[in-house]
């Protein structure tokens, strides 16, 4: 994987006239996993369908290797920058390997067509998310477990070297959340591959992820490292909630401990 600059400078977008996110700066740790965290409505999911512009900036640039990104072709920015949206469109009826297939489309053209680089490609991506024995499945036969790990399987067929996902463990039990989100983790360690997703469970960002990007307001309320952001005060900040943060007794990493009305005198 080739080393990239992908960075924001005074960000803003939102939906029709309202503005959801504003003058927001970032610059996205190259090869590591970044978590973006914040309540409910904060502009966490604007921030990112911004980033990969499934919605057009009101002010603001965002760069990719200091080249403005809408000044690169869509087709050849997808070669870089992969996305699994936070509610994707099944196509009725469609195989599992033809969906994961459709992955492929940026590295194919007019004159080269489906290639044995491609068919390996949608090969190792199913063998990467455990899902190979259900290639030829029907994705309408499937769990949302199963379901989830095919979405992701067509993103890491694209082999981009950056990856945004919009809340990836939405919808699914304890069990394949730790199970994505540990694929996720092997696919950055295994080829330095820049993941950049969307979680609500604080918990999970905080043993996941290398940096933090917390949202409150439509801003960057604060970033870094999870035991930089993930502290007792910034928690009641960005989330208008009283906790206890304590190290993780798994990971080490910090631990959100809600305190609730009937426990903050505790």
């Amino acid at each position: 994987m080739n080393g990239h600059i992908f960075k924001t400078d005074r960000l803003s977008a939102g939906y029709d006239k309202r503005t959801v996110i504003s003058d927001v700066g970032i610059t996205v740790p190259d090869g590591k996993i970044s978590v973006i965290i914040g309540a409910n409505a904060c502009g966490k999911s604007t921030l990112l369908k911004a980033l990969v512009r499934l919605i057009k900036p009101g002010a603001g640039i965002i760069t990719l290797d200091d080249k403005p990104i809408e000044k690169i072709p869509p087709k050849k920015l997808a070669r870089t920058i992969g996305l699994l949206p936070q509610s994707p469109i099944v196509p009725e009826g469609i195989a599992v390997a033809d969906l994961v297939g459709r992955g492929r489309y940026p590295h194919q053209s007019f004159l080269k067509g489906w290639s044995r680089e491609d068919t390996l490609a949608v090969a190792r991506a199913l063998d990467m998310m455990g899902i190979s024995e259900l290639a030829n499945r029907s994705i309408d036969e499937l769990s949302g477990g199963q379901r989830q790990r095919v979405w992701i399987a067509m993103a890491l067929a694209q082999e981009t070297d950056i990856l945004f996902l919009d809340e990836p463990t939405t919808f699914l039990d304890i069990t394949y959340q730790i199970e994505i989100l540990d694929i996720l983790t092997d696919l950055n360690q295994a080829h330095k591959t820049t993941i950049v997703m969307v979680l609500h469970d604080i918990n999970l960002a905080a043993r996941y992820a290398d940096y933090i990007f917390a949202v409150h307001g439509g801003k960057i309320a604060c970033e870094g490292a999870p035991q930089h952001v993930v502290t007792r005060e910034r928690i009641k900040d960005i989330f208008q909630m009283n906790c206890k943060v304590i190290s993780d007794p798994v990971s080490g990493t910090p631990f959100v401990i809600p305190m609730g009305r009937h426990h903050a005198g505790e």
